[in-house]
């Protein structure tokens, strides 16, 4: 397990408590809304979450998770009450709050570093795709092992985004692609390598993108994939709080094999690789028992 993990959750679960608390009060007058409400409810009923923090100086690099969680904290009854818009409290925390979250924060980046090791011994002259490279927190990680690949395809929904990291990458051959996951598209050619950091999971239909991320993996193939997870069934993860704001989390379509928007648990993302075709599944699974984070799942063409 990432040994960082267990801390990082001890210092925002008292954050997310304390909104939470005042968020189960609320009635719901939309889909979001009742979504921030329903996830606030099951953590104050659950009680499993600590009320106070190890210690009064949070870990460093947590600064873009808690900033999320300082805007949803001063909006949070006017957000709740129809009186400020999701898009607005998100653009008040604007790209580079966004970008200190996702590249830089530990909470996700994590997630990166365990990608980053896991695909570093197989990049030599292997054909790369990433899916949703953002703002870059994975392939960063892995420049120095990129440029021993044969080809490498970053994409995004965003050409800016690409284009970013892209300048960062000398000596790598490199390509960029917009690609949307829920309009699985053709003409990319096939990869020995897909990975993907936290993008995967806002599929809104995870047996089609699945199955067409397994097309374009070459016969052996593996897909590589960092992933979040809800503590539990019954547990939301304390970041579906903030991430409540965010269209394509919250709304996400639910069924029997994935009960929540946002994360899946293991057992739920095993049984999504299989019904697509996969074999071989595996993963670095990263608990301390009260608590599923996520982990590094590995499944082949």
């Amino acid at each position: 397990m990432n040994e960082l993990l267990p801390a990082l959750y001890d210092h925002l679960e008292p954050v997310a408590l304390r909104i939470a608390r005042r968020a189960a009060e609320f009635e719901p007058i939309d889909a979001q809304r009742a979504y921030l409400i329903g996830v606030s409810r099951q953590i104050v009923e659950h009680g499993s979450f600590k009320a106070e923090a190890p210690s009064l100086v949070s870990p460093p690099g947590m600064e873009g998770t808690l900033g999320w969680f300082k805007l949803l904290d001063t909006h949070l009854e006017d957000f709740l009450a129809g009186h400020v818009g999701a898009r607005e409290i998100i653009a008040e925390g604007g790209g580079r709050l966004w970008e200190t979250f996702q590249a830089r924060d530990l909470v996700c980046a994590v997630f990166g570093h365990g990608v980053a090791r896991a695909l570093a011994p197989l990049l030599p002259a292997a054909d790369v795709l990433e899916l949703g490279t953002g703002t870059g927190g994975t392939t960063r990680r892995m420049a120095a092992d990129l440029t021993t690949a044969n080809r490498v395809v970053l994409s995004d929904l965003r050409q800016s985004f690409l284009d970013r990291v892209a300048a960062e990458l000398p000596g790598v051959r490199l390509e960029t692609a917009i690609v949307d996951i829920n309009q699985p598209q053709t003409g990319l050619g096939q990869f020995d390598l897909i990975f993907s950091t936290n993008c995967v999971h806002v599929a809104k239909d995870l047996p089609v993108t699945l199955g067409w991320i397994r097309q374009c993996l070459k016969p052996g193939g593996a897909l590589v994939l960092g992933e979040g997870s809800h503590y539990s069934e019954v547990v939301p993860s304390p970041v579906s709080l903030v991430l409540s704001l965010f269209d394509g989390w919250w709304d996400v379509p639910t069924s029997p094999e994935r009960p929540q928007p946002g994360f899946l648990l293991p057992e739920h993302w095993f049984g999504a690789f299989e019904a697509a075709g996969y074999r071989n599944m595996s993963m670095e699974r990263w608990t301390d028992g009260r608590r599923t984070f996520g982990g590094v799942y590995w499944a082949f063409a």
